[in-house]
């Protein structure tokens, strides 16, 4: 809240990002303006509001009466009267009500303050957890426009605007009622003086609106500066091993040091302005002073008694300061109009009032088990069926579109299904597709039954999916396969898992064994134990439809064959799988060349090594890999 006269800046609170316009708006209503989401806001728990409301603006009002205090006890001193309580003419009678009204403001700061901050957590949590809920909860694919940098900075900076702005109104009543008592105050001792003295009141807000879009501009750019920074410091922790192999010490400590010479200009550009306008805003309370003492002494018809230019001198700096917020309560309105749109820009499809949905977070209490992942009668995979699945990446630049055109294919329960293909062709792309992690056309049948929304359906237990390079948690390795907990309805325990995985002989090796901490997106471990962590934790979901994304790229041919042959000895498992491998085309039931995007031929392996030119040059390379026999005789 705002309690010390010193002038707000409007710049507080994080930089406005560059929103694309043609983001969508919610599906359920039109775009809500400023005013409208600040009115949302001030319904959330309305009563508390009202309460901080009113506590504010008896603190901020207060001072004006505190102003007329001194002014009163100066003078009586100035008239000579004696010191003593027997009358309301005794200074000592005014000083002990000064004192009373101090005691009883700064009571006041106290419950206002803690009634606030309560209020501002709440309320914080419950934005956040809009934004969260429908990123993961809401239908169809849930893909981040944005870095996780980015999408950070929304959770926390701009939600943070958005309660600043709420801020704002329950500091502005109190404000209003200090800043137009005290021009009346003074307007009724002298108004011509009063007049003079609000030229450099209106002139601090007029500068403060001129500065605004250049400090603005300033802020954006030094927060996209520290962004890269970030960026950059997160990126290399995530590729240590990459940084070592290709000797790159020296390069990225230059690239670092680039950035952050250029991170220090927009800085100092940035406070630099910033400190001018408070400086400014400074200044003036201080010219507004010397206005007054000049007037007073020197002044052509201006006769101020002793009380009267206490007032003077009392109310000017907090009026000052009180005016400057006019400026800083635009700047912040412009603020927050932006920081609601890159929550709109990271939520994408989401209603407005979804994000400010008024639902509060239980803050107290036990946070309760996880619904039970209970299962439909009749919802185990037997047949898995997909038409048209078709995607084109957005804003691709080369001669030819990217992405998947018309797949089609049936997947039995039981059934090892291989997508083959060239690098490039959509392997990958066919996957995402079908999990709902790209917004694709066309249909997928789980067991006969239409999908609507592929992306919460074909999830555990229904379906697993281990991505080419899985994501690890900074903890535990036990943690990074179970998190969910091993001991829900059909999971693996996680030792069992990771013996699946080939894991076994690894976790002997491991310090913790199990219990080992991996680091930073695993980064203690080999780029195979990622990957085959990553395969732990897709069996511990007991899942009926295992979806592997091309296991080769970080296994050895031992270890890849030997997961095939643990896994299928120990579980009917239902398998979709990017791979060139002889272990897993050998194994498979049927194989899916994959060529531009579409699906060009399928059949098993023997079939297709007779008329794929395709099968036959990623066969024939898979040949010269060491220790690979050629099982169908060289065709």
């Amino acid at each position: 809240m705002t309690t010390d006269a010193t002038s707000p800046s409007p710049t507080d609170g994080p930089a406005e990002a560059t929103v694309s316009p043609e983001a969508p708006a919610g599906p359920g209503s039109a775009r809500m303006g400023t005013f409208r989401i600040g009115c949302e806001l001030l319904r959330y728990r309305p009563g508390v509001f009202g309460f901080c409301f009113v506590c504010w603006t008896l603190i901020h009002a207060t001072p004006l009466v505190v102003g007329l205090l001194i002014g009163r006890i100066f003078g009586i001193l100035a008239d000579g009267a004696e010191a003593g309580f027997d009358s309301a003419g005794s200074p000592w009678t005014w000083v002990a009500a000064f004192g009373a009204l101090a005691v009883a403001r700064n009571g006041l700061i106290w419950i206002g303050d803690i009634r606030w901050i309560a209020y501002w957590n709440d309320q914080t949590l419950q934005l956040q957890r809009n934004l969260l809920r429908w990123l993961l909860e809401a239908d169809g694919s849930r893909v981040l426009r944005s870095s996780p940098g980015e999408a950070i900075s929304t959770f926390r900076d701009d939600v943070e605007d958005l309660l600043e702005y709420a801020e704002n109104y329950v500091d502005g009543g109190g404000i209003l009622v200090y800043a137009g008592g005290s021009i009346a105050v003074m307007a009724s001792i002298d108004a011509q003086l009063t007049a003079v003295l609000l030229v450099p009141l209106v002139f601090v807000v007029g500068v403060a609106q001129a500065l605004g879009p250049q400090i603005r501009q300033r802020r954006r750019v030094m927060r996209r500066a520290t962004e890269e920074v970030t960026g950059l410091i997160g990126e290399t922790f995530g590729a240590v091993q990459a940084v070592k192999l290709a000797a790159a010490e020296g390069p990225m400590l230059d690239e670092f040091a680039r950035r952050n010479e250029v991170r220090r200009k927009a800085a100092l550009r940035d406070t630099f302005l910033t400190e001018a306008l408070l400086s400014i805003n400074t200044n003036m309370s201080t010219l507004s002073v010397a206005i007054v003492l000049l007037a007073v002494a020197f002044g052509d018809g201006t006769s101020l008694s002793v009380g009267e230019l206490v007032i003077f001198l009392t109310l000017l700096p907090r009026l000052t300061f009180y005016m400057a917020f006019v400026g800083h309560l635009i700047a912040q309105h412009r603020r927050t109009g932006v920081a609601f749109d890159r929550m709109r820009s990271l939520a994408v499809d989401a209603d407005d009032l979804d994000l400010l949905d008024r639902t509060r977070v239980p803050l107290e209490g036990s946070l309760g088990e996880l619904p039970p992942r209970h299962r439909p009668a009749g919802d185990r995979l037997d047949r898995l069926r997909v038409e048209g699945l078709s995607f084109t990446y957005p804003d691709d630049r080369s001669d030819r579109p990217t992405g998947i055109d018309d797949v089609s294919f049936e997947l039995a329960s039981g059934s090892f299904t291989v997508l083959a293909g060239r690098v490039g062709a959509g392997k990958t792309t066919i996957l995402r597709a079908l999990l709902g992690l790209v917004p694709a056309d066309g249909d997928v049948w789980w067991n006969g039954r239409r999908i609507d929304d592929r992306a919460s359906f074909l999830v555990p237990p229904r379906s697993a999916y281990t991505p080419q390079i899985p994501r690890l948690f900074s903890d535990t390795l036990s943690y990074n396969i179970a998190l969910r907990g091993s001991d829900a309805d059909g999971d693996l325990p996680v030792r069992d898992a990771a013996r699946l995985a080939v894991l076994d002989d690894d976790l002997d090796r491991l310090a913790g064994g199990i219990e080992t901490v991996v680091g930073a997106r695993g980064v203690k471990l080999s780029g195979g134990q990622i990957q085959r962590s990553g395969v732990a934790r897709m069996f511990a979901t007991g899942a009926d439809l295992l979806v592997f994304d091309d296991l080769s790229s970080a296994l050895d041919l031992h270890t890849e064959a030997e997961l095939w042959t643990r896994l299928f000895d120990h579980r009917d498992a239902t398998c979709l799988v990017v791979s060139h491998r002889p272990a897993a085309l050998e194994r498979a039931d049927q194989i899916l060349v994959v060529d531009d995007g579409r699906i060009v031929d399928r059949g098993t392996l023997s079939e297709l090594l007779q008329r794929s030119p395709v099968m036959v040059e990623l066969w024939t390379a898979g040949r010269r890999l060491p220790g690979v026999e050629d099982p169908a005789g060289g065709g």
